[in-house]
């Protein structure tokens, strides 16, 4: 369990977000084959890999797993309570789809003697500042989509959907205009 904003955000969005969380006192970690890249510096962030984690070291310290002999990090343990992971949106040119992204912050784990450890205070204002950071800039919009009813009375034929997405106006805009489906 833990605390999630799902939204749609292109590269040089993401980049203020990643830049907040940099003034904010984190560390920028991805994941490269085998071993995990860290920087406090924006210029890691690339638009050729869209998931990224925020590690806070007041909060503790990180926990290198390896795994099947690459190094791991995030989950339900220690390494988890100190970590947002964030990304951006793929666009897809080809297929015209957008993928959602994610900010998400596990709310503790317990320990292998069973006992709870909640997620450190600075993790959870950081998460919310993040949030917050995310909302403004991929505003929550009513979005209406052509689906294919799944309901016995209309079974199969066309119908609107309308739903709110956080999304940011430039993603928005190849939705409508360029007829782009979320996914």
């Amino acid at each position: 369990m833990g605390k999630q904003i799902n939204y749609y955000m292109g590269y040089h969005d993401f980049l203020q977000i990643a830049q907040k969380a940099l003034d904010s006192g984190c560390e920028i970690l991805t994941r490269e084959p085998g071993k995990l890249m860290r920087s406090n510096d924006i210029s890691i962030v690339t638009p050729d890999r869209h998931n990224y984690y925020f590690y806070l070291p007041e909060a503790g310290p990180l926990d290198i797993q390896i795994r099947n002999g690459q190094e791991s990090i995030g989950g339900y343990h220690s390494s988890g309570n100190v970590l947002i992971e964030a990304g951006f949106s793929r666009i897809n040119h080809s297929g015209k789809a957008i993928s959602r992204a994610r900010l998400f912050s596990i709310s503790g784990y317990y320990e292998k003697g069973g006992e709870w450890v909640e997620r450190p205070d600075c993790m959870k204002k950081l998460y919310d500042k993040l949030a917050r950071a995310v909302k403004k800039i991929a505003p929550y919009t009513e979005i209406t989509d052509n689906i294919f009813s799944t309901k016995t009375d209309d079974y199969g034929s066309i119908r609107e959907w309308t739903h709110k997405e956080y999304i940011t106006p430039e993603l928005l805009e190849l939705k409508k205009d360029k007829k782009y489906h979320l996914s």
